[in-house]
């Protein structure tokens, strides 16, 4: 894998934490008036992985390219419905 030398864009920096993210490319934002998330590519020793980050919650996840594929073939009402799920909306419907 090497020190990140031969892959200056992913040369940000080196990390050792719980998840074993060994590499870290550098983070770049998305956000809207409801959030902000920062997305970057981080080297594990299980592989490369998709690391997205709220700061302002400080939840994390790491996603592998398997994972990220099965997101793709997700339709978009399945993401409202976790939307509804995670904000409490679906509470009401349990009554």
């Amino acid at each position: 894998m090497g020190d990140g030398a031969s892959d200056p864009g992913a040369a940000v920096g080196r990390e050792s934490d719980a998840d074993g993210v060994v590499r870290a490319g550098e983070a770049f934002g998305i956000g809207n008036e409801f959030t902000g998330v920062l997305v970057r590519k981080v080297w594990t020793q299980q592989g490369e992985r998709l690391e997205l980050r709220v700061p302002r919650t400080g939840r994390r996840i790491l996603l592998d390219a398997m994972q990220l594929e099965i997101l793709t073939a997700q339709e978009p009402e399945r993401f409202s419905e976790l939307f509804a799920v995670h904000l409490g909306a679906d509470d009401e419907d349990r009554s």
